[in-house]
Order: C-alpha cells, then structure tokens, then sequence
C-alpha cells in the first residue's frame, strides 16, 4: 500500500510538472482506475446525480454505452435506462450488447431524441452538448420529455481547461460553462447544481422552469 501511495504521487508530480493537469484538478484523478475511468470517474458521477431506484434516466449520446452499466445499477431492475444516440450502427450496437430490460435503445434524430413524452427523470448528456445544433431550440423542446421533478445533466469538456491537456481536444468539440447556463436559460432551465468533481468537464444539473 505504501508503495503504491508513492507510484501515485509520482505520477501526480509529473503530471502537474509537465502541465498536464493543474495542481487542483490532478486531486480530481481517480488513481484506481486507468484510462477513461481515470477521469470520467462514472461511478461518482453517476452516484453524484441521485439517481433513485425505480426511475427513468436518458442517455443522450450514448454511443457505444460507456454509462449504460452504471446507469443500470443505478435504477435498479425496477428502472428503466433510455439508451439515445443519432446513428443507426451505433444503437443496433447498443442493442445488441444490452438486449434485455432495463435498458430501451432509441434510434433518434437530430432535433428530437424521441424520448416518451413526461417520462423522464434524469436526461444525462456526457460529451454530446457540443454536437447539438441549435442548442436553445433542441433543450426547450426536450422539457416535454421530463417527467415532474425532471433533470438535465450536461457533462462537457471545459473549454476554458489550463495546462497541457487542452491541446489535445479540438476547440470546438468543447463548451464553457458560461455558454451553456446562457443557452439553457434561454431553453426555459433553471440552474440546480453545479459538481465541481472532474478534472477537465464540468458537471451543470438543469431542471425547467
């Protein structure tokens, strides 16, 4: 263990050195985990939106279904997880890795993930707000997907990121977190929360006025 506690402060060291990550955000490094895990931290995100057992969660983007599993432990066998992407190999991907229930693939479209209607408890948008078109239309519409006491969760790649690592990303493949409170409160959202966790996203939490 003492070993291991010296490996990791080696590499935080370097990381911090070389300019990778400022000093706050390598605290923000889930040194368990490697690769995407290291920063994504899925299972403190997904525990950090409160998701209850039972509910209904979208997400929106799901692409190969990297959070699928989480969100499926995190609704339980009595939830139901709306797995959405725009692209037709991906969600016959996606329905062929999570063929049964809990999990519903939606094949949706570019101005509509065609969601059911006000059913909606949590809509989780990771890495996928950027690509929207018309963003204010396309969220204002999405309200009347929520179900009462419905949330949006939008995880994006901070675009104001210091250090080394900001290279790496394509400009517009990122957001601020100005941008999207201006965009979202022009959509009809409120502001809940924001959890300050990740070490280059930030997490917002909406909910419709």
């Amino acid at each position: 263990m003492t070993r291991r506690r010296y490996l990791l402060g080696a590499i935080a060291i370097v990381l911090i050195a070389i300019g990778v990550f400022s000093s706050e955000n390598v605290t923000r490094l889930d040194f368990t985990a490697w690769g995407r895990g290291m920063w994504q931290r899925p299972t403190d995100l997904v525990a950090a939106l409160d998701i209850e057992r039972g509910q209904r969660v979208a997400d929106l983007g799901a692409g190969k279904g990297y959070f699928i599993p989480y969100l499926q432990d995190a609704v339980g066998p009595g939830g139901v997880v709306f797995a959405v992407d725009v692209e037709a190999d991906k969600t016959a991907a996606l329905e062929e890795r999570f063929p049964d229930a809990p999990v519903q693939v939606i094949l949706g479209g570019y101005d509509d993930p065609k969601l059911p209607d006000r059913s909606v408890d949590l809509i989780l948008v990771v890495n996928t707000y950027h690509h929207i078109d018309d963003r204010t239309a396309y969220f204002a519409k999405l309200k009347s997907d929520l179900a009462p006491g419905g949330r949006v969760a939008i995880v994006e790649l901070d675009r104001e990121l210091s250090g080394l690592l900001a290279l790496f990303f394509p400009e517009d493949h990122a957001s601020t977190l100005g941008n999207v409170r201006a965009e979202m409160r022009a959509a009809g959202y409120r502001e809940l929360e924001v959890k300050e966790m990740l070490p280059i996203q930030f997490v917002v939490v909406f909910a419709p006025e």
